[in-house]
């Protein structure tokens, strides 16, 4: 610990770096949350009879 640096100062260091971390994981966690409903909604429609073209962008 540096003349400069405190305790307390080093606590709020480890939380922000912690909150960093545990904010990008959510962030992860909500893309990968949306390619799967994406997913599982096409496999939805196609099951139920909906043209490809409607739920493949890339068949357009």
């Amino acid at each position: 610990m540096t003349a400069s640096t405190t305790p307390q100062s080093e606590a709020d260091s480890a939380l922000d770096t912690e909150i960093a971390e545990l904010r990008q994981l959510l962030d992860r966690l909500d893309g990968l949350t949306h390619q799967a409903r994406t997913r599982l909604r096409r496999i939805e429609q196609h099951r139920n009879g909906v043209d490809a073209r409607w739920i493949d962008r890339s068949l357009r």
